[in-house]
């Protein structure tokens, strides 16, 4: 049976339209219709696990009519600072048509991140595409980057289409095809489990033709002899409406899987609701183990949280880390034609993602207003004592993947400014209106086939406001970077007032890109790393503190294991200057009211 998959598009600035809208600028449309593709995953598993698993792909599609040096199909080069499938001349794709074998020669547009395969002649009737795609080889000193590599876990496989299956360019935007996925176990184990963000049959046929595309490049993909699904689908039929996938034994995960579960299952369910989706796709939730990294991203329709054992993290950060990933599926701003950095989106992608992990939970009963007002003020604290915040959102973009103070920037901005932009909303209609008016108008903008960008987004708060210039002015301070204010009423529905503060800067004490190199430099003289005993040239043997933890958490301890002159130490150090920066928090004025407009 065929299950047909809803698209939901998981946009960010690593994986963007707009970088195929540069080379369209570039270059005449090479490339006509094709009205089907077939998308078949071979995973070869070995059983004695002597060689490492390996994902075959095969692609065939309907006949292009290409002419010679033609775009038959596209990958990127990497995804933000992760190296997508080179398919070169070592583990090359192989091509035939009705004419037999068709060579394809390589094109690297660095400028544009894509690689493109050209045809060495005209096409003649159908095509297929045979490669291999490899598991990415990780080690302690791999960077922490978006979630999208092959990754081989416990002899099984997982990983993203956006790094592995080549496709064509679609031109149109949102051209249409008929795309259908298949599983083929012929190679894998007689117990091998499977499962990916379109569906838990062997064949998927994507529904959303107009997206189809887009929907492929934004699914994962799972499979191997120890993948295990909760809960089990074989409960009942409401089951399939949600499912958690895991490799290896419950008992290795460092969480409470079922609760995690249980409560992003019924945050789901509530969301649909909130944001007016009467679609009963299901929603799936993969985890990814690793040596380092804990954190998350979104998919279509899905979500992959990866995990390090020995990092300490609470329930009630996993949950909002998963609310805030679940947000993805509903409102999103596409990136503007020939913006390639993203830096025009993320601050939106990201910002109302963590306004509505605070203030949805809150509202469907999940969260208490103590936790709630907890949370709100860690996340404003974030931002003021944030040390890049001074950075344009054009400078935080460029130095997104190498500074990770950068990094959560735009997800405390987005905040700040969906909090004064509410406050706008509020004042301006007598408290009818708030920030879900225009934010389902550019949803229902994208779910049209609409655009649904920065400038479609400008014109829909002037219209709410009654005034487009103050809209544009919203934009631009935010944009700008530096403090931004909050009327000490700005959260007055529900009885919370703003109060300014001081409170001590982020500061690790050390060059921030030594938690991707492993080793320590640019210690701060006087620094309370320093203080700890942190040198430069030591090697980070292992981090038990993400970054996102003790930014997000005035209260956290650095810590980390280290290593210097072979002897392995223990520091554990409070990360902040010694100096108060200016600060805003919130403080509860009494009542219990959690309406959200």
């Amino acid at each position: 049976m065929l299950l047909k998959a809803s698209l939901l598009l998981f946009i960010s600035p690593a994986v963007s339209d707009s970088i195929r809208a540069g080379i369209q600028q570039t270059q005449q449309p090479l490339m006509p219709s094709l009205p089907s593709i077939q998308v078949v995953l071979t995973p070869v598993l070995d059983a004695t696990a002597s060689l490492p698993a390996v994902l075959k792909i095969s692609l065939s599609f309907s006949p292009p009519n290409l002419p010679a040096n033609a775009s038959l199909v596209e990958l990127y080069i990497a995804i933000g600072n992760v190296p997508c499938q080179a398919y070169n001349e070592t583990n090359p794709i192989l091509a035939v048509d009705d004419d037999g074998i068709l060579d394809l020669t390589i094109a690297v547009g660095e400028e544009h991140n894509l690689r493109r395969w050209l045809t060495s002649r005209p096409t003649v009737g159908a095509v297929k595409l045979f490669m291999t795609a490899l598991p990415r080889e990780i080690d302690i000193t791999t960077p922490i980057g978006p979630r999208v590599d092959l990754r081989e876990i416990d002899g099984g496989l997982l990983g993203s289409a956006s790094s592995m299956v080549p496709l064509p360019a679609t031109t149109p935007p949102h051209h249409s095809y008929k795309i259908t996925v298949c599983w083929n176990l012929s190679k894998s184990h007689s117990n091998t489990s499977y499962a990916s963000s379109l569906g838990e049959d062997l064949c998927t046929e994507i529904a959303d033709k107009a997206q189809a595309i887009q929907a492929l490049q934004s699914s994962i993909f799972a499979v191997g002899p120890t993948l295990h699904r909760y809960p089990p689908s074989s409960q009942s039929p409401e089951m399939s409406q949600f499912g958690l996938f895991y490799f290896g034994d419950r008992v290795d995960v460092p969480f409470d899987v079922i609760k995690l579960a249980d409560y992003i299952q019924a945050l789901f369910i509530n969301m649909c609701g909130y944001f007016h989706d009467s679609d009963t796709r299901p929603y799936r939730v993969f985890l990814r183990p690793s040596l380092r990294g804990f954190g998350g991203q979104g998919f279509l329709s899905s979500f992959m949280l990866e995990y390090f054992p020995n990092v300490e993290v609470e329930q009630w950060e996993l949950e909002w880390l998963l609310a805030h990933e679940a947000t993805h599926n509903w409102p999103l701003m596409d990136s503007t034609p020939g913006q390639v950095t993203g830096a025009d989106n993320t601050w939106y992608n990201e910002g109302i993602a963590t306004y509505y992990q605070l203030f949805l939970p809150y509202q469907f009963g999940k969260t208490t207003k103590v936790e709630f007002v907890k949370q709100l003020n860690m996340n404003l604290q974030a931002y003021f004592t944030n040390p890049t915040i001074n950075m344009s959102n054009e400078e935080v973009a460029e130095q997104t993947w190498q500074n990770s103070a950068a990094q959560r920037l735009p997800y405390h901005r987005g905040l700040l400014y969906f909090l004064r932009l509410e406050y706008l909303l509020q004042q301006s209609s007598g408290g009818k209106l708030g920030i879900r008016s225009p934010v389902l108008q550019l949803l229902e903008r994208k779910r049209r086939g609409e655009a649904f960008d920065l400038s479609c987004w400008i014109s829909l708060v002037g219209a709410a406001i009654g005034n487009i210039t103050v809209a544009k002015e919203q934009y631009q301070d935010m944009a700008a970077g530096g403090c931004l204010s909050l009327p000490s009423t700005a959260l007055f529905h529900f009885d919370l007032r703003v109060i300014h503060t001081a409170q001590e800067r982020l500061e690790l004490g050390f060059d921030t890109a030594s938690l991707n190199s492993r080793v320590i430099s640019g210690t701060v003289p006087g620094s309370r790393a320093e203080g700890a005993g942190i040198r430069d040239g030591d090697a980070i043997v292992q981090t038990r503190s993400m970054y996102w933890q003790v930014a997000d958490n005035i209260a956290r301890n650095m810590s980390m294991w280290l290593m210097r002159d072979d002897v392995e130490f223990d520091v554990s150090y409070w990360p902040r200057s010694r100096e108060k920066v200016p600060s805003l928090q919130v403080v509860d004025g009494g009542l219990a009211d959690n309406h959200i407009s």
